[in-house]
């Protein structure tokens, strides 16, 4: 009885076994072209990434890290990614520094199914340079006093355009921040010197904020869908309609093959034991897929409600997908920095027009001169004139409150 068993559960497994290693795999496409092609509408002379790209050469020309500062570049006509491989490289990159590029370098074995070449790969170094120079700005604008430093936010809400060129998340966050940055750096300079401006140059800074407005564009979600597409071609078979079955790792018989008789290198206990189960455990590609792009709307739809019209105990628990739990974006923060931002933009509005006021009448405004949205509740934000300057108040999580202007401290 023992011996049928054991041989029903080897006939099982057997079954298992070439269900898994007989599946097609595909890679249908390059993470890195599928986010560039995204942005193949940009007219060549609105590209800023080429610029700032030989800019970034110049920033790190001494470092030792140069050539790979450089890869990041690579492949790349609008965007700044990098997916690890020299072969790659831009014509672009091979003339600015074309020492750092050997035979050897060039001989590496580039197998496409290398994780080092997946999107999840994609390295973003400049963004750290974005936001170093968005505070090189900053105080290079602080330092100019009142004799200057509108050119200064302009380059730093540039730079926050050009942060959004690229379609992750990340970028868009860090586009976000410079932004923010922007909106602060002007509340030192009217805290410092706004009652010595003319109204010409408050009128500038008005248009600037309704530019840097204009700037924070709603969240695109396109390269989290691209890293997600990625990783699921990865992770499982293609049976051309769409679908496919969850299969882990390439090359799955004959590393079974080498792990059971000719074992020239050892794969995991996965990929040889447990895989075959777990293609037949997991949810199949197109419901993976599904499921995702569920998750992500019903997020987004979250995400649509005033901030404080939520309840406060919701939470989006994981699906118990390994794949989604991994790699599915929390989007209610992000998205929710867009609200938060375009009040404070929207609120350093409101205090410029109180400066502008008061070159015209010489006094600010007891009333708020225009309306804004407090994102925190069903309401304006709160403004009343303090110590001689116009106070600006938000109310802030759990109704706590929170001073927007004058800046309470760096």
């Amino acid at each position: 009885m023992a011996r049928w068993v054991l041989l029903a559960l080897a006939l099982g497994y057997a079954l298992l076994w070439m269900r898994y290693t007989t599946v097609e795999r595909v890679l249908a496409f390059d993470p890195v072209v599928a986010m560039n092609a995204g942005f193949a509408d940009v007219p060549v002379e609105d590209r800023g990434w080429p610029e700032m790209r030989k800019a970034l050469v110049a920033m790190h020309a001494d470092d030792p890290q140069a050539a790979e500062l450089l890869r990041e570049a690579s492949r790349c006509e609008v965007l700044g990614f990098y997916a690890g491989h020299p072969e790659d490289f831009s014509p672009e990159d091979r003339e600015l520094w074309p020492e750092k590029f050997s035979d050897e370098e060039l001989s590496v074995d580039a197998n496409p199914w290398s994780w080092e070449r997946s999107a999840i790969a994609i390295q973003l170094p400049h963004l750290a340079d974005f936001r170093e120079a968005a505070l090189y700005l900053k105080d290079h604008a602080l330092e100019q006093g009142e004799g200057g430093s509108l050119e200064d936010l302009r380059a730093m809400r540039r730079l926050s355009v050009l942060c959004h060129e690229q379609p992750t998340l990340i970028n868009q966050l860090v586009g976000m921040a410079i932004l923010a940055l922007e909106v602060d750096t002007m509340s030192h300079l009217l805290e410092d010197h706004g009652t010595t401006y003319s109204d010409e140059v408050l009128e500038s800074f008005e248009a600037e904020l309704d530019l840097a407005l204009a700037a924070l564009s709603p969240l695109s979600l396109q390269g989290e869908q691209i890293m997600f597409d990625d990783v699921l071609q990865r992770m499982y078979s293609d049976d051309g309609a769409g679908n496919g079955i969850f299969i882990g790792g390439s090359d799955a018989l004959s590393d079974g093959m080498e792990f059971m008789g000719f074992p020239d290198r050892r794969r995991t206990t996965v990929d040889t034991v447990v895989a075959p189960f777990l293609a037949q455990w997991m949810p199949d590609r197109q419901t993976t897929r599904e499921l995702y792009a569920a998750m992500m709307a019903e997020q987004v739809q979250f995400c649509k409600a005033p901030l404080w019209d939520r309840p406060e105990d919701s939470q989006f628990e994981g699906t118990g997908n390994p794949i989604i739990d991994l790699t599915l974006p929390a989007l209610t923060k992000a998205i929710d920095q867009v609200q938060l931002k375009r009040m404070e933009i929207e609120a350093m509005s409101l205090v410029v027009a109180a400066y502008r006021e008061r070159t015209r009448t010489g006094a600010f405004p007891a009333e708020a001169p225009i309306e804004v949205r407090d994102c925190w509740v069903d309401g304006l934000v709160g403004y009343e004139v303090v110590d001689g300057l116009p106070e600006v108040r938000s109310a802030c999580p759990h109704q706590k409150g929170q001073v927007l202007f004058p800046v309470r401290g760096e």
